[in-house]
């Protein structure tokens, strides 16, 4: 009895697309028309090889293959099914051979499109990673297939290179993570770049830069005369060591995050480095600095818009400025000898508010939050909030501390270290 084919027409299939309930029929001798929870519709070939168990290959999507295309792939499917072959197998296989000749440039791209992405990461991040495919990694690596590349090609790239330690470091993660990704789409078994480690390579780490804590008697010295450094760059200097944010932060900073009514200010995740957003509190000293700096910015979107034609330019019209922006002027006072205490970075604003916090008896863990670093364990599961009295009074007082420094007031009370008699009893002898 001849099988029973071509039951179906373009008209059901459309209706029954229209309507959108799920279902699956047959047009004969295996090809089947399948419509999804989703909506998707597609062509299935159901078959078996022998006696063996049902198998099915995916043709493709309605209406990119119409029914009648449907027809002549299953019709061809069929005939590799008469030879003895398998079609879904050598589909596979197929696919397989096409991602192994897949190139290093053509992983790059493919990992920019999917991974590389502002949800993901910082766009600072985003940029030493393009940096480190366009100037390293492809001009090394490039040409090659995915497969080819083994962990010997890796150290060797590494060490022609010539970078320095730290950046060799980088380079060594963006290349790992590409080849992370090359495991996720099944092209290799294994990343090439495990167990290489970098100090066979390069040597030993160099020791990290100590963090500076700025001491009071250096803050007296430093802060009345900060409008050294131009007056924007002042009271960004303020709101950055007030706030314990970091300068990349302050520097992205838009007015409409800024609401100096309700005494807070919003940092998007697309600005913090962990991708994750919060909320700071603002004293009335630091609403005050906003303000001034507010005037200030004219009419750009931005707390601080940049102040050069050329990165407008090559930016956009209304940006921000370079993150870099504040660092610069202050190690200029410190190249012109304006300033005589202790070199430091914007970024030790961070640790000279941590440790005077600490000295004023604020808990590690607020002073944690007051530096929006991550908490650990159960306290990040259930400490979901984002306002934080605990976190406004530690601020508070850090800036009042600030104000006493710059204006020449007494040590407050509460910043004043508490200390504790040296003198311990004694137990007599039994």
């Amino acid at each position: 009895m001849a099988k029973l084919t071509h039951l179906l027409s373009d008209i059901q299939i459309r209706a029954w697309i229209a309507k959108g309930e799920p279902i699956a029929r047959s047009d004969g001798d295996g090809l089947t028309f399948t419509l999804s929870n989703a909506g998707t519709a597609t062509w299935v070939l159901r078959y078996r090889i022998g006696n063996g168990r049902r198998r099915e290959l995916t043709i493709g999507n309605y209406p990119d293959i119409s029914l009648a295309a449907a027809r002549e792939k299953a019709r061809a499917a069929r005939v590799a099914i008469d030879e003895g072959r398998d079609p879904a197998i050598e589909k596979q296989e197929e696919k397989t051979r096409i991602q192994a000749a897949w190139t290093v440039h053509e992983l790059v791209a493919n990992y920019r499109e999917k991974c590389l992405l502002p949800a993901g990461f910082a766009q600072e991040t985003i940029d030493c990673r393009n940096r480190d495919y366009d100037q390293i990694i492809l001009p090394y690596l490039g040409a090659r297939q995915i497969q080819r590349v083994t962990s010997i090609d890796i150290v060797s790239m590494m060490t022609d290179c010539n970078r320095k330690w730290s950046a060799s470091k980088r380079v060594l993660t963006s290349v790992s993570q590409l080849f992370d990704h090359a495991c996720g789409l099944k092209i290799i078994p294994a990343n090439p770049c495990t167990g290489i480690k970098l100090s066979a390579i390069k040597g030993p780490r160099p020791p990290i830069r100590r963090r500076v804590m700025l001491l009071e008697e250096e803050l007296r010295q430093l802060l009345p005369d900060i409008d050294l450094i131009g007056t924007e760059n002042a009271l960004a200097f303020r709101i950055l060591l007030a706030t314990c944010v970091r300068g990349i932060e302050l520097a992205k900073a838009k007015k409409e995050h800024v609401y100096l009514d309700r005494g807070v200010w919003w940092v998007p995740d697309e600005s913090v480095k962990t991708r994750k957003g919060f909320l700071v509190p603002l004293t009335p000293p630091v609403i005050e600095w906003f303000r001034g700096l507010i005037e200030l910015s004219g009419e750009s979107s931005y707390v601080l818009p940049a102040r050069h034609e050329r990165r407008r330019r090559n930016q956009g019209c209304d940006t921000h400025v370079c993150q870099t922006t504040l660092w610069a002027a202050i190690r200029r006072a410190f190249d012109r000898h304006d300033l005589e205490i202790r070199r430091f970075t914007p970024h030790d604003t961070r640790s000279t508010a941590k440790g005077h916090m600490r000295n004023m008896g604020v808990s590690r863990e607020i002073s944690e939050l007051a530096l929006n670093h991550t908490l650990k364990g159960m306290e990040a599961i259930y400490d979901v909030r984002e306002e934080i009295p605990e976190r406004r009074e530690a601020l508070e007082r850090w800036t009042a501390f600030l104000c006493a420094c710059e204006n020449g007031a007494p040590t407050p009370e509460f910043a004043k270290p508490v200390r504790s008699s040296n003198v311990v009893p004694m137990l007599s002898a039994a």
